[in-house]
């Protein structure tokens, strides 16, 4: 039988394998319009401004001339979504100011 203290502790080491798994291995990639789609609280003016303040990759190409090409920046709904959950996203800060 296990105790309170081994059950709470093996919720915990369950919840972030399942959060791992969710976010690692099952992530799903939003342009910021899907994003915008996906999550009513965010609007494209919103994302303009205050997105680099939300976890997000933009992929970018090195050519063969050596020119660099960037696409449109990609937004983690897995993660976001856990940020909602845990209360995270209440905590966001901006790095820079965008003007």
């Amino acid at each position: 039988m296990l105790t309170r203290n081994e059950m709470t502790e093996l919720k915990t080491v369950v919840r972030r394998a399942m959060e791992e798994q969710m976010e690692m291995y099952s992530e799903v990639w939003l342009t910021g319009d899907e994003l915008v789609n996906t999550f009513g609280t965010f609007t494209k003016s919103w994302l303009k401004r205050y997105g680099h303040a939300l976890p997000r990759k933009q992929p970018r190409v090195t050519d063969e001339n050596g020119e660099m090409h960037e696409s449109s920046w990609l937004y983690p709904r897995n993660k976001i979504q856990r940020m909602f959950a845990s209360g995270e996203i209440e905590q966001l800060r901006c790095r820079t100011v965008v003007g």
